[in-house]
C-alpha cells in the first residue's frame, strides 16, 4: 500500500524545498509516492499556483472554462527558469525530492489549466495529500483565503499543505 502525495510547484524545487516536503512524510509507515506537477506554460496558464487563486472551483469541477492571467514576477537566477528551461525544472526538482525522500517521484506536466491538471492527478493517483510549494506571497494569499478548505472538499483530499519556496 502506498501513500500518494501530489506536489504542485511554482518553480524549481531547491534542495531545501525538497527536504521540507520529505520531512512532512519522514515518519510515514507506508511507502510514499510523490507525483510532481509542473506547468509547461508558466507565463500564460500558470504563473505558479498564484493562478489557482483566480480559478473558480467550478473550473476545477470542469463546469466552466478556466480563468487565466496570472500576475508576472521575476525568476530566480540560481534555479532553472520554467520559461526557459522546463526540462531543467523537472529534472532538478524530481532529483532533489527523490534524494531527500528516497521515495519514487512521478512527474506530470500540464499544458493547460493547472487546477484541472491537479484534479486529474489527484484522481488518477488516488492521492491522499496535496503539497503546494509556492512563492511566499502566493503562500500567504492561499492561507488568507478559504482556498485550502474549498480544495480539500472538492478534490476530496484530506490533507492540503502550503509551503513557501526557499528564497
Amino acid at each position: 500500500m502506498t501513500y500518494d502525495v501530489v506536489v504542485l510547484i511554482e518553480r524549481e524545487m531547491s534542495e531545501g524545498d525538497a527536504r521540507r516536503v520529505a520531512a512532512l512524510h519522514a515518519r510515514h509507515e507506508e511507502v510514499v509516492d510523490y507525483h510532481l506537477l509542473v506547468s509547461s506554460h508558466p507565463e500564460s496558464g500558470f504563473g505558479g499556483p498564484m493562478a489557482l487563486l483566480g480559478s473558480t472551483f467550478a473550473d476545477v469541477a470542469g463546469l466552466t472554462s478556466a480563468a487565466s492571467g496570472p500576475p508576472g514576477r521575476a525568476s530566480t537566477a540560481t534555479l532553472a527558469d520554467p520559461l526557459v528551461d522546463l526540462a531543467g525544472v523537472i529534472e532538478h526538482s524530481a532529483r532533489h525530492l527523490r534524494t531527500a525522500s528516497r521515495y519514487p517521484v512521478h512527474v506530470s506536466i500540464t499544458h493547460g489549466e493547472p487546477l484541472l491538471a491537479l484534479k486529474s492527478v489527484v484522481m488518477s493517483a488516488a492521492a491522499q495529500e496535496i503539497v503546494v510549494v509556492a512563492w511566499p506571497e502566493t503562500a500567504a494569499r492561499f492561507l488568507c483565503s478559504d482556498w485550502v478548505a474549498k480544495a480539500r472538499k472538492l478534490l476530496k483530499v484530506p490533507t492540503i499543505r502550503i509551503l513557501e519556496h526557499d528564497t
